[in-house]
């Protein structure tokens, strides 16, 4: 294949109703581009987040990405976006529209047709109905699965040819007593980690209860959980959470007495200082994860993982090598997992420093954006 001389222009579209793992990824791929190969821009939602954020360098268009449901005014929204993408697309000379989430494929699916501009769909997550996948999917021109486990889970209904799995930043080594400085945390405890968006899939319970008998063995043991919520997840069953689900978990540290030994730290933006203060970071999800970006991110930092056993940490985790792995919402096992790399600092080391040599193996940023880079220049390639 020869590679064109001037720079693929390509439109990453991303709805953002929250800062998540897709938005972290998207900005960390825009770091890693080449610019002599790639020119991109990024087109968020008016309600995003991430408004200006992804990056101080990449163009940005703002436009209205509105949610699909059965309401008809709400499909007409929907179509009234598609042609402005379309129209966009074209008034840019764009040659890929690149999409990550379920609204943004639906939406491409529908610019693409009327622009002619070929996409390019990154399954992330399970939340596309098969059936409408199976309708919507024949529009892009590739499809990648950000892992093994969502190629499975869209067999039947999506061709997805290609596996990207998410590249993060390999930190500096940060010590230890100085992030727990900066974070006020002191240097003699022991400190485990939760990572993860307040609703009820990601397992804080399961975190919570496993806490509880190891605090009495332990007098020096902490529980960090970071991660915030949005108002959208304001919402019951377990894909929500939100301001309700914080609260039961404030009611449920107190009933385990575990007040003095958790602390909710919400979102941060000091991710790789909470990485770096951990002695252990635990994985909770009681849903199987489409990927496990804040396993990866703990692997990068050298910190040993303990995961729940399902989904896209089957793929990234190798069992006593660079983690332990326990069965999703399995309290017992968590907590003995937990207290197996508690009591062996040895094995704390070992088990983070092959998780690091695993990151920088497999999920650098650089091979993931080689990977795009790649499939982008097959798709927009006349021959």
């Amino acid at each position: 294949m020869t590679r064109p001389s001037d720079p693929l222009r390509v439109l990453l579209v991303d709805h953002a109703p929250i800062v998540g793992g897709v938005e972290m990824m998207i900005r960390d791929l825009l770091t890693e581009l080449d610019p002599v190969r790639v020119a991109p821009t990024v087109v968020t939602d008016t309600a995003s987040p991430m408004r200006g954020k992804f990056s101080l360098t990449v163009p940005e268009m703002v436009l209205s990405l509105p949610r699909l449901n059965r309401n008809p005014l709400a499909a007409l929204d929907w179509l009234i976006a598609a042609i402005r993408l379309a129209r966009f697309a074209r008034q840019s000379r764009t040659q890929i529209i690149q999409t990550f989430t379920t609204r943004t494929h639906l939406i491409s699916a529908l610019a693409g047709g009327l622009s002619g501009v070929p996409v390019v769909w990154r399954m992330n997550d399970d939340t596309l109905p098969r059936s409408l996948a199976a309708i919507a999917g024949r529009v892009p021109r590739r499809i990648i699965s950000v892992s093994n486990y969502l190629r499975e889970h869209y067999r039947s209904s999506l061709t997805i040819t290609d596996l990207i799995p998410d590249g993060v930043p390999l930190p500096m080594v940060i010590p230890q007593a100085e992030a727990r400085r900066d974070l006020s945390f002191p240097p003699e405890m022991l400190l485990i980690v939760l990572v993860a968006r307040i609703v009820r899939w990601k397992g804080h319970r399961v975190f919570l209860r496993a806490l509880a008998p190891l605090a009495a063995d332990h007098p020096r043991l902490h529980g960090l959980m970071v991660g915030g919520w949005s108002p959208s997840d304001n919402v019951p069953g377990p894909l929500g959470g939100g301001e309700p689900y914080q609260k039961e978990l404030e009611s449920l540290v107190q009933s385990l007495g575990l007040t003095q030994r958790v602390t909710f730290m919400g979102h941060t933006s000091a991710a790789a200082r909470v990485f770096a203060a951990a002695d252990i970071v635990a994985h909770t999800s009681i849903l199987p994860e489409p990927f496990g970006r804040v396993i990866v991110e703990a692997m990068a930092a050298a910190r040993p993982v303990v995961a729940a056993q399902a989904g896209g940490a089957l793929e990234i985790v190798e069992p006593d090598g660079t983690g332990l792995l326990t069965p999703p919402g399995d309290v017992d096992a968590l907590t003995e997992a937990l207290r197996k790399l508690m009591d062996d600092s040895a094995l704390r080391q070992r088990t983070g420093e092959a998780g690091r040599a695993r990151a920088e193996r497999e999920y650098s940023l650089k091979l993931m954006a080689e990977r795009f880079m790649q499939v982008w220049e097959e798709v927009a390639s006349p021959t």
